[in-house]
């Protein structure tokens, strides 16, 4: 039986039969060449039908619209004019959901992607989480355009392998008829990736399969392998490590060990320029959201240095909170990572802290969320600005430090722009660290509501770990 057959069969509605024979061209059913078909149309037209199939539910189980309409302000979704109509829809939660679930369905139609932001919006809210858990689930099946699927061998009884100086993995000769088995990756650009994902899917198969084969005493031992496999990247595999360790999962931790060797040597061997626009996530996870990103900006040039050193930098001085996604280049290298947003305040001082660390090893800018924390600017272009604090501090020299500091405050408040005093050339390190934490708190208090609600499942994973420890 093809495609339209079974459609015919499964769907009584032209609508429902419309949408499927879409889904179907886009996961190639039949060998269709979806080239055929205008493609953003297509993919409007699915994340639609997802939406709408959610929506009955959405309409009714919605928790908090205002809060989650807030976020989703913030992330671009909606406009502040539909935040502004959902606040003042209140204290209607109906209401609030009817004119938040319009305005979404609208978006969708102009930039399907976002679909998967509000489904990852849900996710941070204790009351939606199952809501946002299944739209996810639904627009991975669904789009999956940015993966492909490499086939490896696999033994069933073990993995024979030589590791090569690149720190890339080969399986020695086997058997024709040796079994193989499919692992899903993100598209990469280079040889290199290629051979660290594979390693990786490798030893994310084999260690799977151990786990199922002898399950540690857990409830849902599926969703805890799906959750460990959320929390560990290509470069960053300590969580899988410390829970095959705690449950003392001996044939696990001779893959595990393996593939730290070869971890290792790949960041020590590999140029930044060869990691630039590559996916960190081994298995492609969904986008982080602005405010669970933090960017690291420095003034490096991609053949000085090695991955090895962006890791090292990146994990010290965010206190192993941060997670590198991807390495970008523009004027300068632009090493954006996430972490889990109930963080955000260990984070911001594990910052601070290292300010003067970061300067040093060529740092321009700093953003955390919606905040830039710290930048540099060049000369030109705080000259006049300084030129004016000079003869402030000239008119009341016996000011304090947070005296001079809450009168840039109250600058900024007004419409002027006192950012350039933050530079390593103007202000120590000291002061900018006050700027930073006054600039912070003044982020969180904006936050409150929202944190008050919001739930991390990166944080119920570090409460794992802790216990496991």
């Amino acid at each position: 039986m093809d495609s339209l057959d079974a459609i015919a069969e499964n769907y009584s509605k032209v609508e429902d039969r419309f949408i499927e024979c879409i889904a179907r061209w886009l996961r190639r059913a039949d060998n269709v060449d979806t080239d055929k078909l205008d493609q953003e149309k297509c993919n409007t037209v699915l994340a639609t039908h997802i939406f709408n199939t959610h929506h009955p539910l959405l309409s009714q189980s919605l928790s908090d619209p205002v809060s989650v309409a807030i976020m989703l302000q913030r992330e671009g979704v909606i406009t502040g004019q539909v935040l502004a109509r959902v606040e003042s829809a209140s204290p209607s939660v109906p209401n609030q959901r009817e004119v938040l679930l319009g305005a979404i369905i609208v978006a969708i139609q102009s930039k399907y992607s976002l679909l998967q932001t509000f489904a990852s919006v849900l996710c941070k809210f204790t009351g939606n989480v199952k809501l946002g858990t299944v739209i996810q689930r639904d627009y991975d099946q669904s789009f999956n355009d940015d993966k492909k699927l490499i086939k490896v061998v696999i033994p069933d009884d073990d993995m024979s392998t030589d590791t090569l100086s690149t720190g890339t993995t080969t399986p020695s000769p086997t058997p024709p008829n040796t079994p193989t088995v499919e692992i899903a990756i993100p598209e990469c650009m280079s040889g290199e990736f290629t051979s660290i994902q594979t390693s990786y899917g490798r030893m994310l198969y084999n260690v799977h399969k151990i786990i199922k084969n002898k399950p540690p005493p857990l409830d849902d031992v599926k969703e805890f392998l799906r959750c460990l496999e959320k929390e560990c990247s290509l470069i960053d595999i300590k969580l899988l490590q410390s829970v095959v360790e705690q449950f003392k999962i001996k044939k696990a931790e001779k893959y595990v060990t393996e593939y730290n060797g070869i971890l290792k040597e790949f960041c020590r061997t590999v140029k930044i320029s060869l990691c630039l626009n590559e996916k960190f996530e081994a298995l492609g996870g969904s986008p982080s959201l602005q405010c669970e990103t933090v960017a690291y900006v420095f003034d490096w040039e991609p053949d000085e240095h090695m991955l090895q050193n962006i890791k090292k930098i990146v994990s010290k001085t965010s206190g192993k909170l941060a997670k590198i996604k991807y390495i970008k280049k523009g004027n300068s290298i632009i090493v954006t990572c996430s972490f889990p947003h109930s963080l955000t305040r260990a984070l911001i001082i594990e910052l601070s802290e290292n300010l003067e660390l970061l300067i040093k090893n060529g740092l321009t800018k700093l953003t955390v969320g919606y905040c830039t924390i710290w930048k540099k600017q060049k000369i030109q272009e705080i000259q006049e600005p300084l030129e004016e604090e000079v003869q402030e501090i000239k008119e009341q020299p016996h000011d304090t430090k947070e005296e001079r500091v809450a009168r840039l405050e109250e600058k900024e408040t007004e419409g002027a722009t006192p950012q350039s005093v933050i530079n390593q050339d103007i202000l120590s390190t000291d002061t900018s660290v006050t700027i930073i934490n006054r600039k912070l708190r003044k982020e969180i208090k904006t936050n409150k509501q929202l944190e008050e609600t919001l739930t991390s499942k990166s944080s119920k994973t570090l409460h794992v770990i802790y216990n496991l420890k």
